[in-house]
Formats: structure tokens, C-alpha cells, sequence
């Protein structure tokens, strides 16, 4: 029996996937990592838990209540089996275990992120195709052109700009989110302007390259019907390297958004890690950045593999 050679197989080896994950392991460990010395750098983490009129022997007592008086290796250590095993300490605001907390928010900041890539893709997909494809001028650079603009912009910004127009003026939104659908829009707008210049770019330049290539001449030459030409041909293989740029945008779909959730006040994880920072909340901040990490590598992971499939060239 003949064998399919590795260009042509449809699956993707569990290799690929294995180097993939073990690269994200890498990538949740460096954060997690860094956000302990960044602490540790700052002085004695217990002083972030006490009030600043706090006396010198209660700071005492939580500094070897959490094991801040140890050596720092030993602490780093205990630190990493916390987070391998799920132990952390107490929340101090809330004052029970902090991983549930964070798990908690984690399906708003998904709804917000997925729903804000969306758009983005949508709209970045056009933008790209049209400046590709345009045979005016202005089409093939005014589009982009704006969206290149907007990307200059702060995210913050846009957020205030939208809640004074379609929250406060015409009254279309609420100023605050809830969490619903309709509180919902403002905010995925707002991040949607974030992914949609990337996105045009990239998608454009595939879509030149494949126009190029030898076989689109070739299909053209056979007759090949334009729908069939420019879906099967030009958009199909232009996908591949367009998702790779999606999952990079992907992975703010946690992280990424805290600046936006702070601005419409969406009940996310990134709204939760503004506040557990403001409260000195320190295990409520290590939970929240290692969910963000491990959402970050998940997210990206599962677009690799389907950038993979897409396009199987991107295995090598």
C-alpha cells in the first residue's frame, strides 16, 4: 500500500502537539516565576498585605504566618508546589481559597474575549481581503490605511470615546456592564479595534503571496470559476499564517482585556486581578496570573493545531 508522504497528511502528530504544550508549560512557569521575584523585589510581600498604619509586630506575625521569613530559595520552592498543587493561601479579601474566585470570572472574560476576536477577525478578514483584492486605489489603501490609524490609538481611549457616543449621548448602551448581551457590545467593540489592524495586515500580505504563486496562474489559465478560484485556492491557503496571528490575538483573550474590563467595569478576571492588586490581595494576584497563563498557552494552543491542519506546512 502506498503511504501518504508527511505534506499530505491530514492529521496533526502528537509530537507537534507535545512540543506545543511543553513550550506553553515553559511559558506559564516564566510568568508565575516572574511575578514571584517582581514581589519579592519590591521588599517584604507582607507589608502589600497590611494596612500602611499597620504596627511592626503584626507585619511580623503575617510574614511567618505565609513563610516570607524563610530563605528565598526555600520560599520559591514552596511557592512552585502551591501552584503545581492548587494550595494557596486564603484570600485576604475574601478570605477562602482564592482559585475558585478566579475560576469564576474566567467564563466572562472568555464570552468578552471570543466575542470581541470575532469581530475583529470578521472585520480584519474584509479590511485584508478588499486591500488585496481592490482594483481601485482608494479601496486597496483607505481601509487599511484607517485601521493602521486606529491601531495608534489607546485601547482606554476608544472605550471612553464609545461609552460618551453610543452609552451617554445616544443612550443605545449601558454606561456600566452587567454581564448581559447588551452590556456586552461597547466593550467587545473595544477590543475588536485592538485585533483588526494585525489581522488586515496579515491577511493581505498572504493573499498577495498566493495570488502570485504559480498555481493561481495556472487555475486561472484552466477557466477555474472566480468564487472557486478565491475560496479554494487563494482564501484556503491564506488562512494558515493568518491564524498563527490569531492565536498571538487570542492570547489577550484573558489577560489582554484587563485594561478594557476596567473601563466598562465587565465582571472579568482582568477586573478581578485590577482589584486584588489594589487590595493587596497577594495569593488572589498569583491565582489570577497563572490563570491568565495557563489561558494564554490553551488558547494557543488549540489555534496551532488548527493553523496546523489548516495549513501543514506549518508543522515544519
Amino acid at each position: 500500500m502506498d503511504r501518504c508522504p508527511p505534506p499530505c497528511a491530514g492529521a496533526v502528530s502528537w509530537r507537534y502537539i507535545g512540543g506545543r504544550l511543553a513550550t506553553g508549560l515553559v511559558a506559564v512557569w516564566g510568568a508565575v516565576t516572574l511575578v514571584f521575584f517582581a514581589l519579592n523585589a519590591t521588599g517584604n510581600p507582607a507589608i502589600l498585605l497590611v494596612p500602611p498604619d499597620a504596627p511592626p509586630d503584626e507585619i511580623l506575625r503575617l510574614t511567618h504566618l505565609m513563610g516570607f521569613d524563610r530563605p528565598l530559595p526555600v520560599q520559591y520552592w514552596h511557592f512552585l508546589t502551591s501552584v503545581v498543587t492548587g494550595t494557596f493561601p486564603d484570600s485576604i479579601r475574601y478570605g477562602g481559597d482564592p482559585l475558585p474566585i478566579a475560576l469564576e470570572k474566567i467564563p466572562a472574560s472568555l464570552a468578552l474575549g471570543l466575542t470581541g476576536l470575532l469581530i475583529g477577525v470578521l472585520l480584519g478578514g474584509v479590511i485584508g481581503y478588499v486591500s488585496a483584492t481592490a482594483r481601485s486605489g482608494w479601496l486597496s489603501r483607505v481601509p487599511l490605511g484607517i485601521a493602521t490609524g486606529i491601531e495608534s490609538v489607546p485601547t482606554f481611549f476608544i472605550g471612553i470615546v464609545l461609552i460618551i457616543v453610543f452609552a451617554v449621548r445616544l443612550g443605545w448602551f449601558p454606561v456600566t456592564s452587567t454581564g448581559d448581551a447588551a452590556s456586552m457590545v461597547l466593550p467587545a467593540l473595544t477590543l475588536a479595534f485592538a485585533f483588526i489592524p494585525a489581522i488586515a495586515r496579515v491577511f493581505r500580505t498572504a493573499l498577495l503571496d498566493v495570488l502570485q504563486a504559480e498555481h493561481i496562474r495556472t487555475a486561472r489559465a484552466k477557466g477555474l470559476p472566480r468564487h472557486v478560484l478565491v475560496w479554494r485556492h487563494v482564501v484556503a491557503n491564506s488562512l494558515g499564517t493568518t491564524l498563527n496571528v490569531v492565536g498571538i490575538q487570542a492570547g489577550v483573550l484573558l489577560g489582554g482585556a484587563v485594561v478594557t474590563e476596567s473601563v466598562f467595569g465587565w465582571p472579568g478576571i482582568g477586573q478581578l486581578s485590577i482589584n486584588a492588586v489594589q487590595n493587596r490581595d497577594y495569593p488572589l494576584v498569583i491565582v489570577c496570573v497563572l490563570a491568565i497563563a495557563v489561558g494564554f498557552v490553551l488558547i494557543n494552543l488549540v489555534v496551532d493545531i488548527v493553523a496546523a491542519v489548516v495549513e501543514p506546512r506549518l508543522r515544519s
